[in-house]
């Protein structure tokens, strides 16, 4: 029991929180699209994601190398939706939509260096959306004019993405006076989408190169 005891405690005495940043890319499209054009009539999409990945950090520090971390990442989401006939187009919607991810990871830091440490991760993910908002035009008819306007929580592609997935990830950490940087790459797998739509519908894989600065 002493000897539970004097573990619990020197693995207590081990931990330290970290706070800090991660920016980031995406090095992949937020959703697979296609188009069913059939003698110039049909319906498409197109993604219109922006590329930028931004967020807090916090992480607790254990002994051994280990360490486990939670990010909280912004990104903004959206997609163009087209209508055409006989190669006109009639209808243009652009959704745009706040993307948040959740995810959890355990870090292990394979080598102790003084300067540099090269470090795995693996972990879960978890995603919600927020302030959903579309323009739609009928260049045909209006030109230039948006002809409606509307925000709020309706989006069938967006209400049918999967809210969580898998990550895993690897980097470096570097030691810069009393800050850390962490250059690295982080892969997740999420799950299906409900209803899948085989004209929008969101990627499944989703890669990123990000940064991250601790104190």
């Amino acid at each position: 029991m002493r000897t539970l005891i004097l573990l619990s405690v020197s693995a207590c005495f081990g931990q330290r929180l970290e706070i800090g940043a991660k920016v980031g890319v995406p090095v992949t499209e937020a959703f697979e699209t296609d188009a069913f054009f059939q003698i110039g009539f049909g319906h498409g999409a197109t993604s219109a994601t922006r590329r930028y990945t931004v967020g807090p950090m916090v992480g607790i520090r254990l002994p051994r190398g280990f360490s486990v971390t939670l990010d909280l990442l912004y990104k903004r989401l959206g997609f163009d939706e087209l209508t055409k006939t006989s190669g006109v187009l009639l209808a243009h919607t652009r959704t745009v939509v706040n993307s948040w991810e959740f995810p959890v990871l355990g870090q292990f830091r394979v080598l102790h260096a003084p300067a540099v440490s090269p470090y795995v991760e693996a972990g879960v993910s978890f995603r919600s959306i927020s302030g959903i908002a579309t323009i739609t035009e009928q260049p045909l008819f209006f030109p230039g004019v948006p002809v409606t306007r509307s925000t709020g929580k309706s989006s069938t592609p967006l209400n049918n993405r999967s809210p969580h997935g898998i990550a895993v990830g690897l980097g470096a950490e570097i030691r810069v006076g009393f800050m850390r940087i962490a250059p690295g790459f982080r892969y997740t797998r999420w799950g299906v989408d409900r209803n899948i739509d085989s004209t929008l519908h969101s990627n499944q894989n989703q890669g990123e190169v990000l940064l991250g600065i601790t104190f």
